[in-house]
């Protein structure tokens, strides 16, 4: 499947938030939402957009230390999903250096095993951390060494 791992764009809110709705429970971002953030969108050959990820930086660079992010939300179409979308979209965000955090619903396996084959680690739990249903969350954090070996992708990242 070709897909490209580009920046979003004014015109993708709307698409981005059906995505989130058919992914999450409890959706809460709006269209805008994902235009005031990072947010990296994986669009198909045919243009349709098949998953996005947000993300943030929560802590620049200092010195003799790289810069700290935070992934928000992580989310593949459902007839789009295990065809290595959310790979590539992470891929892409780890490209950007630094130590990466996320939170991760406890019973979501599939997730917790792909952010593993990306070098993520659990540091920490959060009880009842997300809504509808109740559920902890467990915080994960990138360690950029044991990230897969994985070849070149291509991302257009003209603003």
């Amino acid at each position: 499947m070709n897909v490209m791992v580009r920046p979003v764009r004014g015109s993708d809110g709307y698409a981005l938030k059906a995505i989130e709705k058919h992914s999450f429970p409890s959706d809460s971002w709006h269209p805008e939402d994902f235009l005031s953030r990072d947010c990296l969108v994986a669009e198909l050959e045919s243009g349709f957009i098949a998953g996005y990820l947000v993300s943030q930086e929560i802590c620049p660079p200092l010195p003799g230390t790289p810069p700290e992010r935070e992934i928000l939300n992580l989310a593949v179409d459902i007839p789009y999903r295990r065809k290595g979308i959310a790979a590539r979209l992470l891929e892409a965000e780890l490209a950007r250096g630094g130590i990466h955090f996320l939170e991760v619903r406890e019973s979501n396996n599939a997730a917790q095993m792909l952010y593993r084959k990306f070098g993520f680690r659990e540091i920490a739990r959060r009880p009842e951390y997300y809504r509808a249903p109740v559920e902890a969350a467990m915080v994960m954090r990138s360690y950029p060494g044991l990230q897969r070996a994985r070849p070149a992708i291509v991302m257009d990242w003209k603003w």
